[in-house]
């Protein structure tokens, strides 16, 4: 499993690509658990000759309507022990009492009112980022068996299911465009979801250690949700050609990476995450197509190894003359090439280090990834 643990859902914006084959879903509105190797020919005709699949459609997530409505008017627990608080326009759940033990939630569609739009990210402290308010939304609820969202939810917080051990399904509505960092992490049971195909953004190791995303890692080389380049696969190894209705490489996605040799980024990706090619110590060539690509500035976004937060690759990166490729590159001492179409090339021995200088900020990511796996 990869360090970053970005272990998350599946649905028709959702596709999975093989790196030799790749195949995007298509017809239905979810994908659920039971997740299975494509079949030959599963997707329908392919689009190109070499056999890729591209039928999938990228969405512009709904902005959250409710983005200023900050007026807190009232506060309330409700009779089952569901904490919440009602905005002039919107309400949202904070939390649980101890008093809370139902085993199938049923989020309320209203409140005082008001629609329910979030359930609000677990709050953690100042002091130690590892300890979290126990009663925060429904983080660690042992007695839930099942999430039922309504249709108002726009968005699920951090923290706010981890650690459900017996949560066995949820069900997340179309509205959600936004699930937290570690949402759902530590669901040990947890075999059923789905993600909406408009989500705009899901938080690192939202799905982390559940059987769900395991088996969908075992089973696929490329997790890809609504455009966005979330995470590889067991079996994503060699030679990767990213599917050209890919806009973003997320946060982490090929993060140790072990057997990834090269990586061709298409025009249409506009940004590369942050640690996104990081610790892959077979990766001798990436090439960006896109000369405008946003890459994560620091040495980490792409390196073969981290030693005391030094960071090396010993690869090429590939771009046009003038490119944000060539201006990385040039940054952090790497070797460019202007030429895209070169043949693919083998880590060479180590001839350049990169600048030991990282942020804190980034230093914690990374170690919070790996305290998790």
């Amino acid at each position: 499993m990869n360090l970053h643990m970005r272990r998350l859902a599946l649905t028709a914006a959702v596709c999975f690509c093989a790196c030799s084959l790749l195949t995007g879903c298509s017809g239905t509105d979810k994908v659920w658990v039971n997740i299975g190797p494509a079949a030959e020919g599963e997707f329908g005709e392919p689009k190109y000759e070499d056999g890729l699949y591209l039928t999938q459609e990228v969405r512009d997530p709904a902005p959250d309507p409710y983005a200023d409505d900050t007026e807190l008017c009232a506060e309330g627990v409700t009779d089952d022990g569901i904490c919440y608080k009602v905005y002039e326009q919107h309400a949202e759940i904070t939390g649980h009492t101890e008093a809370f033990n139902s085993s199938e939630l049923n989020v309320p569609k209203e409140l005082e009112g008001k629609p329910v739009s979030r359930i609000a990210a677990v709050a953690v402290s100042e002091e130690n980022r590892f300890t979290l308010d126990e009663s925060g939304a429904f983080y660690g609820c042992y007695s839930l068996n099942r999430v039922v969202l309504p249709d108002t939810l726009t968005e699920i917080g951090d923290y706010a299911f981890y650690g459900c051990k017996n949560l066995k399904r949820a069900d997340i509505p179309e509205s959600v465009t936004v699930i937290g960092a570690r949402a759902f992490s530590m669901c040990r049971n947890l075999e059923e979801l789905t993600v909406p195909t408009g989500i705009g953004y899901i938080g690192d190791s939202a799905f982390a250690q559940t059987p769900w995303y395991d088996n969908l890692l075992f089973h696929r080389d490329l997790v890809i949700f609504n455009g966005m380049l979330y995470d590889a696969g067991h079996r994503c190894t060699g030679d990767v050609n990213i599917p050209d209705y890919v806009v973003s490489v997320c946060d982490y996605a090929f993060y140790d990476s072990a057997e990834l040799k090269s990586v061709t980024i298409p025009a249409s990706v506009k940004s590369v995450g942050k640690c996104a090619f990081c610790a892959c110590p077979s990766l001798s060539t990436i090439v960006f197509e896109n000369p405008e690509c946003e890459i994560y500035g620091e040495p980490s976004t792409i390196c073969n190894r981290n030693v005391e937060n030094e960071y090396r690759f010993n690869g090429t990166v590939r771009g046009e003359e003038g490119s944000t490729a060539e201006k990385y590159a040039k940054k952090h001492g790497y070797r460019f090439s202007s030429d895209l179409s070169a043949p693919k090339e083998t880590v060479p021995e180590e001839t350049t280090t990169a600048p030991e200088e990282t942020t804190g900020d980034e230093t914690e990511t990374t170690a919070s990834a790996q305290e998790e796996s």
